[in-house]
């Protein structure tokens, strides 16, 4: 399968309109942990193949892929503002993804979802790791490998069933995940 580039997810996200603060740090932590859950449904959902290849980061507000996070702070006025959603076609399956990442998770805040990104234990892991023996954060250890984020695929599976069970839900058809 083709990957999808995680810049190309955050344009999406932003022009669906659930970013509160666009242009700011909140927006930019908002749109991280977005890509975090939107990768978590769509390994889920597709036995642990991911929908892109860069791996997460382990940073103090939760989960971040390092080059949408630069990307958002240095270019968003070219890159996230004035989106062309006609620019961005996904496949059905991935739109599925996106479309149920907006319903379960769009209207929580920026800090809400960090916290929800807490409750997962690689970030927990590969955060604590990337402490040297001096406390101090070493971007190279904090790389969460797909391999253990597999591991994590259970907890975004029961979200999904719970969610399913609404009759707003964006259901796929499949009956477990």
């Amino acid at each position: 399968m083709n990957k999808v580039n995680p810049n190309d997810v955050a344009k999406w996200f932003c022009a669906q309109g659930i970013i509160e603060n666009p242009n700011s740090r909140e927006g930019n932590m908002k749109i991280q942990k977005l890509l975090f859950f939107a990768q978590l449904i769509y390994m889920a959902q597709n036995n642990g193949e991911t929908m892109f290849d860069e791996e997460f980061k382990a940073f103090k507000d939760g989960v971040v892929l390092e080059s949408v996070m630069k990307n958002y702070r240095e270019h968003y006025n070219e890159m996230f503002s004035n989106i062309n959603l006609e620019n961005l076609t996904f496949n059905s399956n991935l739109k599925d993804t996106l479309e149920k990442t907006v319903f379960i998770f769009g209207d929580a805040s920026a800090q809400e979802l960090s916290e929800l990104s807490h409750e997962f234990d690689v970030w927990n892991k590969y955060f604590e790791k990337s402490k040297n023996k001096f406390g101090i954060y070493v971007k190279k250890l904090s790389i969460i490998p797909y391999e253990e984020l597999k591991k994590e695929l259970d907890k975004i599976k029961e979200v999904l069933e719970a969610y399913r069970q609404t009759s707003e839900f964006p259901d796929d058809g499949v009956e477990d995940y």
